[in-house]
This record gives C-alpha cells, sequence and structure tokens, in this order.
C-alpha cells in the first residue's frame, strides 16, 4: 500500500447549496431529490457529484451544489444554505453492506488518528458525509453501489 493507504484527501471549496433541511432520513432520501429542479444544480470539483449528505443525531440533511445564480425563492420549497467546504479524508465503501460502510470509516478514522499532518474536524455543519458514486449500469456490474465517504480533517 501507499502511504495514503487507499485513502485521498481532498479539499472541497465553499459553495452554495440546496438543502433537503434535518429531517428523518426515510422522509429526506425518500423525497427531496424527487422534488428538487436539476436546473439548479452544479458540478463542484473535486467530486463532480453536486450531492453530499450528513447525519447529526439521529437526523439526516442532503445537500446539492446550486448554481450561482440560484435565490431563495428558487429553491423554494427548499432551504438555500452557503456549505463552507473543507478538508476530507476519503474512501469507497459497499454502500448496500452497512458492515462495509463502517470498516472503510474505522480504516480512514485509524489513518487520521496515526498520521502526523491530520487530525479529525467533526463538529456542526462539518460532518462525516457520504455520497452515491456512479449508479445503473455500474452498480449492475459492480453488484454494489459505491458509496464515497467523506470525514472532515484539519491540518495539525
Amino acid at each position: 500500500m501507499t502511504k495514503l493507504d487507499g485513502i485521498r484527501i481532498i479539499e472541497i471549496p465553499k459553495f452554495k447549496a440546496i438543502s433537503s433541511g434535518f429531517g428523518k432520513p426515510d422522509n429526506i432520501f425518500g423525497t427531496f431529490c424527487d422534488r428538487l429542479d436539476m436546473k439548479l444544480v452544479k458540478s463542484v470539483p473535486p467530486c463532480d457529484a453536486p450531492d453530499l449528505a450528513w447525519f447529526e443525531g439521529d437526523e439526516a440533511i442532503w445537500i446539492w451544489a446550486a448554481n450561482d445564480w440560484v435565490t431563495t425563492a428558487d429553491a423554494a420549497p427548499h432551504e438555500l444554505m452557503e456549505f463552507e467546504g473543507g478538508i476530507y479524508a476519503v474512501g469507497v465503501a459497499d454502500e448496500w453492506e452497512p458492515a462495509d460502510c463502517g470498516a472503510v470509516y474505522h480504516h480512514i478514522a485509524n489513518w487520521i488518528e496515526n498520521n502526523e499532518h491530520f487530525e479529525i474536524d467533526d463538529r456542526p455543519g462539518h460532518r462525516v458525509m457520504f455520497h452515491r458514486i456512479g449508479c445503473g449500469e455500474v452498480q449492475k456490474a459492480l453488484g454494489m453501489a459505491q458509496q464515497e465517504i467523506f470525514v472532515p480533517v484539519k491540518i495539525r
């Protein structure tokens, strides 16, 4: 394995986002995207996928990067927010296997703990996040849904 041990370190820039607001996961992941006007959404490097989700307690939030011209009125009935961005250690797990998601998270956390350059930076609004990459034919070929797991870090 390399110095990064299968993990990558990325920096996500600050961006305007359309938010589901916090709520019960079944409500958030079941309806938010169905009601979102995709003309409002833009891609954000380096992850290019415009959506990220995280939990705070028992509630989840799902955000999609919004074009710069999007206003509160455009985003309604959803919330418009500023995502602060940050540095993240990232790994990929099988979304359909909770044990794999947990193992990947623990692998990343262990790597951070034993790394002299980074430490975990978990705080409100700056949580461990996730999103699905690839779908349809890719999922079928792999027999899994790839989930990127983003663990917030800061430089020591």
